[in-house]
């Protein structure tokens, strides 16, 4: 080892030695507080990544929405504390690809046109005129309707329906991260651990010279 590794090592040994044990405690709590502080801004910073997201998926630009998945990907697989728990789910995006599945299902190139026209035609009254009431009660009518009508047939040649499971993104975080919320984390777990073995090095130092004590 190095003698500079090694004059280090001997400070560090020295500082820890002659610290106290309420000075470790105030120094934990310390860096508690950093530590939360930090882990906090990660998961705001995702959140608000994930709300770029969410707005993207609104626009309908589809680079927007790619760039926006890539950066919330990138920071999220590199720092701790930022889940998505469920995860972003792109509801537009998702109604986009639908309506592009009606609307091929329902050209004339299409062999089966007709029964999409026939379940266009059953569930006219559940469109009330605004775009929820389209994807939420007209488009789920269409897809059930075209479902029953094409009884017999593959419903995939009727109507190609996109999966909502490919809308769906998640990202791992990891345990931990060498950022600032992760050095924190690092520095609590140290001091922890000298406190630790300060405390039972003091229990078991008292048991052996209790135990002497005994034998003389």
């Amino acid at each position: 080892m190095p003698a500079i590794d090694r004059r280090l090592l001997q400070k560090v040994f020295h500082w820890v030695r002659v610290i106290k044990t309420w000075q470790l405690v105030v120094l934990l709590l310390i860096g508690m507080f950093f530590s939360g502080s930090f882990l906090r801004l990660n998961s705001l910073k995702m959140d608000a990544l994930r709300r770029d997201v969410i707005e993207a998926d609104k626009s309908g630009n589809k680079e927007k929405i790619k760039e926006s998945l890539i950066s919330l990907q990138s920071y999220v697989s590199s720092h701790m504390n930022t889940s998505l728990n469920s995860g972003v789910y792109l509801p537009e995006e998702y109604a986009r690809a639908q309506e592009a599945a009606y609307a091929a299902a329902s050209a004339a190139t299409n062999p089966n046109a007709a029964v999409y026209q026939q379940a266009s035609i059953d569930c006219r009254s559940r469109f009330q005129g605004t775009v929820s009431s389209y994807r939420n009660d007209y488009v789920a009518c269409v897809a059930e309707r075209v479902r029953a009508l094409g009884v017999g047939q593959d419903p995939s040649q009727v109507m190609r329906e996109p999966k909502k499971e490919d809308y769906q993104y998640n990202f791992v975080s990891p345990l931990w991260s060498a950022d600032l919320a992760g050095w924190s984390v690092l520095f609590c777990l140290i001091v922890t651990s000298v406190i630790s073995i300060r405390f039972v090095s003091e229990i078991v130092v008292r048991m052996v010279l209790k135990h002497r004590y005994k034998m003389l």
